[in-house]
């Protein structure tokens, strides 16, 4: 089996509309990776969150648009949800709205709260002016999970 992941990548604009892709593709790479239809909805519902709260954090284009990058890579164990953007770099951008009310980013609350919406990994990283951040669900081929 290849290491190389499967991936999508999604440049969204701040339309509600284009945000239903992101389940789309969030189901193809679950079915694949063996996740139950409850936690395909449950990490769309965390990464259409994270991106409705980090588009007003993108600096807007002379046209007036905001656009974030948004990449699904499907890795043998696992599938990563990556949201990049130029702009404030928040660790937080999104978080509140699956996590609950963060009390600090990583300690227990964080941890508990991811737990119920079937991400098993938040990292987040600022590097030259652009904030990422990847959202992680492991998983097991062949298994409903």
């Amino acid at each position: 089996m290849s290491t190389e992941p499967a991936r999508t990548e999604l440049l969204l604009h701040d339309d509600a509309r284009l945000l239903a892709a992101i389940g789309a593709v969030i189901t193809f790479s679950g079915t694949h990776c063996g996740l139950s239809g409850e936690a395909q909805e449950a990490l769309t519902t965390a990464a259409v969150a994270a991106c409705k709260e980090t588009f007003p954090l993108i600096p807007a284009s002379p046209e007036g648009e905001r656009v974030l990058r948004l990449v699904v890579a499907d890795y043998p164990d696992r599938i990563e949800v990556e949201i990049t953007h130029k702009g404030e770099p928040t660790p937080t951008a999104g978080l509140d709205s699956f996590a609950g009310n963060l009390q600090a980013a990583g300690g227990p609350a964080l941890s508990a709260a991811l737990q119920k919406t079937s991400v098993d990994r938040v990292q987040y990283e600022t590097k030259d002016g652009v904030s990422r951040m990847r959202l992680i669900k492991y998983c097991q081929r062949g298994a409903t999970v």
